[in-house]
């Protein structure tokens, strides 16, 4: 087959092409596929753009892959129609990209198709551009004429030509919206870390979209998740799951059985159209089948069933036979299409089964593939496994051994029936990221499966790459097809041949393919990585400058890039001992950091490299003669298990002295006999030389949890607030700001930052927290439920910013926050955990969208979220939030008598602060307290909350010396509940601020400038109702000095707040830079002798009518 004979749009002998582009000198299939189009195309490069710009005009930018269906049929349908190529050629500058062979394109092109059709983009992709590449108009398939609901692309060819000639300055303004808006969107946010937390997550997301029924997760069509199965088969491994490991092997089950699992030949499709995996997009890809050859090969290590031991073989064995070069390196993909047909060549008839193995064995074969008359396909049969064995032989009156051998002998025949058929189409372009990922899996089925044509392979597919894809300067180069090897590599390229080469030596390849990886990696650190963010560019730095240069984190149909380079650099860092390799690893993780919190199903990859990084790996040394009995008994032993977070090296004495790898330094033969050493941080157990001592080492380590040591990767700030430091904040300002923070011997600004209604989103508050810690606030107020963990995750950006600059040390600042709600992710996490059967005890569920728990198992969780998110090793504050729910869904109910519902609040509060006594134990918190709205109110509210109680409650649960130190509650002017109701105490004899200063209680104080008077709000901030606002001055103001009366209602209402004996400090919603002035102008203030009087008035006032 010649160059232009290619792919699913083959050329006859009998006529010469009528039409020839540029296309012909190109090695892409994809590209050649169109090389006898009647349009004019120019792959992409400067020839296309230069005319772009000299002419000035658009460029109609095609993007798609040579396995494409819906490719084929656009380019059957219009661009070999003579008249849609006149109306491009005329009017655009017609470029096409494979986008196999050029990532970078795609993945900035798809992004703006995204982003232009309301978050739906495929292939074929249509985009107009302007000639400095700008795009402002796209789409997917368009037909040739106006239907199925779709403009005609020729209809949208003329319309693009008039707007361009018409109005092109409105075009490029859109454009360079567009353009910027991707140019956002393309920066990651602020580092995040990232933890057991988002596994969890993950966990219940792919729980919550599972398919009960036919396994795979969410509605067809349906893709096989095999790096998000392998990551709950991570999950089952260290928690026991037992639903996790349901749901990969329902999956693995049913794609197996399934029609998208070529029966014939093997081999897995890309996708299935329907539900229950029958009916395939028939392409087959090297990627899918990398992928889900390690999948198999796992479940085969976890489970011991021999079903996916032989689907891996038979994946492995097919790329050997169809997808293998005679050059060693494995080809990227097969057609749907075949003689014009998607899925002919895989379909069958009964009477053509018949045909070649004759009436008997045809029954046979066709009863247990579901080959039937009727057919299950467009009137045919696509091969798949409806039914067991056992229920195929019962149906037919044989064994089920007889009907297994009758199989064995009549699939080989169908097989080679099938080759007589017009293949799909062939892509046997050569790509390095794909053969990295073939070349892993090739070594792990080696490894695992014990087959030495596997490890063989792997070898050949490394050497040819090693030696044909690289630069003379080193680098890498993209793609080979038919002794031509160019284009620039991308990261993928650098990351899945550095961990494909690492697999490879683990499996027992040379030493040699560990340096090449880490040649790799540190060109990888080199070429692509962002320092600021840590990220990796999929770019190099000398790649030609396209309008932007994007770092992608989620995963696609592959794993991202920048997952995988993280995993090839942590896998490294192990085995070389190499620090700065580990920490590069951490900060490509946490770069993603706040997208993998929300979306942590799309960050697979990552959370494996997460799971590595916080576990550690098992480091295995095998010291011995590959071809000894004993040797190659340890290594089986090895394969066997299943453990993800390893390293293995190995070493032949008779080679002489050992590589430099750190794990083999002093290790050798046991007695003259191969022997296995197992270690964790290059500390080793006694040798092994008996395999079957091997299982009982092999136990995975007990994973860090919440509680003194991180289960997530990150930065962390460490240390806490401390006396020293907050003193010397303090002595920065104005004395009169600032004052202990009840007996936690903290000094505080009467002023603090509340977070409220802060994000992370949102610049102008990230400059508001920050000129607020720089003037004189040194506490910060926050909770889990604000913002749905923004809040958190902006105190934490702002803090680290801070420190890293050297402008604020954390012993400085004191970080509050707040635990109790479920709403948000916290709610969709509970329900997620309820509906697998594992609900958080002891939730209130006191309304739709608002559930509440303080018990400890949920209390663990989200002090580690909110940890994660604050970046601090530890929370200074940590407060129940309301926990007074449960009293008002006691009294919603009707749930018994008040004081017993009372005694149940006060023991959950018991268990609660039992479990923060252990958290200050082990440094995670240093103090603790509760938030409350309810403890202002009378002591015969049912609702009420007593000081005095929850002191008792800390009593039993630490002892005299516990830690409960702050109270929070609302007060205002106009609500002075804490200085003037007595609930609590004695006999209720006293105030919230007395009892609290009677034991050192530090009192924070809420909501100051939102009034709730009956059934409204009176706002006490600057903007709102100025009448309003002129009726309380001048009701305060003759309790006030003379010239302090004219300032600002917000700043007297919060300077008589602070004047508050038994107030510590003040929390004041500071979302601007005006407010924070504002604000934080009343610290110099001297504090006012005498408020009660203040507060008198303001409760005697009326405001009808005003």
């Amino acid at each position: 087959m010649d160059a232009t004979n290619v792919g699913s749009h083959e050329m006859g002998n009998e006529a010469l092409p009528r039409h020839t582009n540029r296309l012909i000198h190109e090695t892409s299939p994809y590209l050649l596929q169109h090389a006898h189009n009647p349009v004019d195309w120019y792959p992409w490069g400067e020839e296309a753009l230069h005319r772009a710009r000299e002419e000035n005009r658009p460029i109609l930018l095609s993007v798609g892959y040579s396995t494409c269906h819906w490719c084929h049929v656009m380019a059957h349908e219009s661009f070999e129609d003579e008249q849609i190529a006149t109306l491009m050629n005329e009017n655009f500058i017609c470029i096409k990209v494979d986008r196999e062979e050029r990532p970078d394109l795609d993945e900035i092109y798809m992004a703006a198709t995204v982003a232009l059709n309301q978050g739906h983009g495929g292939w074929p992709m249509t985009v107009f551009l302007t000639p400095d590449q700008q795009p402002f108009f796209a789409g997917t398939y368009f037909p040739p004429t106006d239907k199925y609901g779709r403009p005609g692309f020729a209809t949208v060819l003329r319309r693009i030509t008039e707007l361009w000639q018409n109005t092109p300055d409105a075009l490029r303004t859109q454009s360079d919206e567009i353009t910027e808006r991707l140019r956002e969107a393309s920066r990651p946010p602020i580092p995040l870390p990232v933890g057991q937390t988002e596994i969890t997550a993950a966990v219940a997301h792919f729980a919550g979209s599972f398919d009960p029924v036919h396994g795979g997760f969410g509605p067809a069509p349906k893709f096989p998740a095999a790096t998000g199965l392998s990551l709950l088969l991570r999950h089952h491994r260290r928690t026991g799951d037992a639903h996790g490991l349901h749901m990969v092997r329902m999956t693995l089950d049913a794609m197996a059985r399934g029609g998208i699992y070529d029966q014939i030949g093997g081999g897995f499709a890309r996708y299935s159209t329907d539900e229950r995996w029958l009916v395939p997009h028939f392409e087959k890809m090297l990627y899918d089948n990398a992928l889900l050859t390690r999948t198999y090969l796992e479940a085969f290590q976890v489970t011991g069933d021999p079903s996916y031991r032989r689907i891996a073989a038979e994946l492995l064995d097919y790329i050997l036979r169809e997808m293998t070069a005679p050059e060693g390196g494995f080809y990227s993909a097969t057609d749907a299409d075949s003689a014009g047909e998607e899925g002919k060549f895989y379909v069958w008839t009964p009477a053509e089964i018949e045909a070649i193995l004759g009436e008997e064995e045809a029954r046979r074969f066709c009863a247990y593939y579901d080959v039937t008359p009727s057919g299950n396909w467009e009137g045919k049969n696509i091969p798949n496994v409806r039914r067991t064995l056992e229920q195929v032989a019962v149906k037919l009156g044989i064994s089920a051994p007889e009907l297994q051998a009758s199989l064995d002998r009549t699939r080989p025949k169908v097989y080679e029936a099938r080759r007589q058929r017009v293949a799909p189409g062939l892509d046997d372009k050569i790509l390095t990221a794909w053969n990295g990922m073939m070349i892993g899996s090739m070594a792990e089925g080696s490894r695992i499966l014990g087959d030495r044509r596997y490890l063989d392979a792997a070898v050949r597919a490394a050497d040819f790459l090693l030696t044909t894809l690289v630069r003379p300067d080193g680098r890498l180069l993209r793609t080979y097809r038919r002794g031509s090897a160019h284009l620039g590599a991308y990261l993928e390229d650098y990351a899945y041949l550095a961990e494909g080469l690492i697999d490879l030596y683990e499996a027992g390849g040379a030493a040699r393919y560990l340096f090449e990886a880490v040649r790799l990696a540190e060109r990888l650190l080199a070429d692509f990585a962002d320092e600021p963010s840590g990220a990796f560019f999929t770019t190099a730095r000398d790649h030609e400058s396209l309008i932007l240069r994007r770092q992608e984190g989620t995963d696609g149909a592959t794993p991202s890039g920048n997952a995988v380079a993280a995993s090839a650099l942590a896998r490294l860092s192990f085995h070389l001992d190499r620090e700065d390799l580990r920490s590069a690893a951490h900060r490509a993780i946490v770069a993603f950091g706040k997208q993998i919190a929300l979306y942590p199903h799309a960050f697979a990859k990552s959370l494996a490299v997460v799971d590595l990084l916080l576990e550690g790996p098992t480091e295995l040394a095998l010291i011995g003669t590959p071809t000894e009995a004993g040797c190659e008994a340890l290594r089986q032993e090895i394969g066997r298990h299943y453990i993800p977070n390893r390293i293995v090296a190995h070493h032949d004495p008779a080679e002489g002295d050992p590589p430099p790898f750190p794990l083999l330094l002093g290790k050798g033969l046991v007695n003259g006999r191969a022997a296995l050493y197992v270690c964790r941080n290059f500390t080793c157990q006694a040798p092994i030389t008996d395999p079957a001592q091997v299982a009982s080492t092999l136990s995975p380590p007990k994973r860090r949890s919440a509680g003194g040591t991180r289960s997530a990767v990150g930065s962390f700030l460490r240390g806490s607030a401390t006396e020293a430091g907050t003193a010397a904040y303090a002595r920065r300002f104005a004395p009169s700001g600032y004052g202990p923070l009840g007996a936690t011997g903290l000094t505080t600004s009467k002023l603090g930052f509340g977070g409220y209604r802060i994000d992370d989103e949102t610049p102008e508050h990230a400059e508001a927290l920050e000129r607020a810690l720089l003037h004189g606030c040194n506490l910060i107020d926050t909770s889990t439920n604000y913002m749905d963990g923004g809040s958190e995750r902006l105190v934490g950006a702002v803090l680290g910013t801070l420190t890293r600059a050297g402008t604020l040390r954390r012993e400085e600042v004191i970080v509050v926050s707040k635990i109790g709600y479920v709403q948000g992710q916290n709610l969709e996490l509970a329900q997620t955990r309820e509906a697998a059967g594992r609900p958080f005890p002891e939730m209130v569920k006191y309304m739709d969208g608002c559930w509440h728990c303080i018990h400890p198992e949920f209390l663990r969780e989200q002090l580690e979220r909110s940890l994660n998110r604050l970046h601090v090793e530890t929370l200074d504050v940590c407060l129940l939030h309301n926990p007074e729910y449960f009293l008002s869904d006691a009294k919603a109910r009707r749930r018994g008598d008040l004081e017993s519902a009372r005694d149940e609040f006060y023991r959950r509060l018991q268990e609660a602060f039992r479990f923060f006594e252990g958290q200050v134990a082990v440094g995670t918190i240093r103090w603790y307290g509760v938030s409350s709205n309810t403890a202002v109110s009378p002591a015969a509210d049912p609702e009420t909350t007593s000081l005095t109680r929850m002191l008792a409650a800390a009593r039993e649960a630490g002892g005299a010396a516990h830690h409960f130190r702050i109270l929070q509650l609302p007060m205002n002017l106009f609500e002075a509940g804490a200085l003037l109701e007595q609930n609590t105490g004695p006999d209720n004899r006293q105030t919230a601020l007395e009892a609290a200063s009677d034991v050192g209680i530090a009192v924070l104080v809420n909501r100051p400038l939102n009034a709730i008077v009956g059934n409204g709000m009176i706002r006490l901030a600057a903007g709102r109702s100025q009448r309003v606002h002129d009726v309380i001055s001048a009701t305060i103001g003759p309790f006030l000095p003379e010239e302090r009366r004219g300032e600002s209602l917000s700043q007297k209402a919060l300077w008589v707040l602070a004047s508050t004996p038994g107030v510590s400090c003040v929390l004041n919603g500071m979302r601007t830079r005006d407010y924070v002035h504002d604000s934080l102008g009343i610290l110099p203030w001297p504090p006012l002798a005498d408020v009660i009087p203040i507060y008198q008035a303001v409760q005697g006032l009326t405001l009808r009518g005003v």
